[in-house]
């Protein structure tokens, strides 16, 4: 399994009206963790990153599961009930998964931080020198009623 290091929510599942909050963070977070067009995600692991019970994430999967989004594939520890490995397989005809590959590293077309901080420094400078100083004003004379 993948390295869990976030959850990118693609357009698609998040303007989808059929998932609630919940359903789009874990549905995510299978479509980032399904290498080999599966992910084996324990209710544990899904509770503890999002603060839910181990109850309610299997709600959500069944959920996901029921609308279609996701099936899952169980195997069960020989000669018992208990389940040993339970596959999410994203079915991807909700959403686009493409992932962007750069050749250029990152940065490369952004002006320099130091330069840019440095002219925003002194536009901002030049401004306040070119305000006006109404320190010795008398703005009395403005009221109606006198003080």
């Amino acid at each position: 399994m993948k390295e869990f290091k976030g959850v990118w929510i693609p357009k698609e599942i998040l303007i989808d009206k059929n998932l609630n909050d919940k359903e789009k963070m874990i549905y995510s977070m299978i479509l980032y963790l399904s290498s080999e067009k599966h992910c084996t995600i324990s209710n544990a692991y899904i509770g503890e990153i999002l603060n839910i019970c181990n109850i309610q994430v299997s709600r959500i999967i069944n959920s996901l599961k029921k609308k279609g989004y996701i099936k899952t594939e169980i195997i069960y520890k020989e000669n018992s009930k208990e389940i040993l490995i339970r596959k999410c397989i994203p079915i991807n005809t909700y959403v686009n998964t493409y992932k962007q590959i750069s050749a250029l590293p990152i940065n490369k077309n952004v002006k320099d931080i130091k330069s840019n901080n440095k002219i925003n420094y002194i536009n901002t400078k030049l401004k306040n020198e070119n305000q006006r100083d109404y320190s010795k004003f008398d703005f009395s004379k403005f009221y109606a009623n006198e003080f």
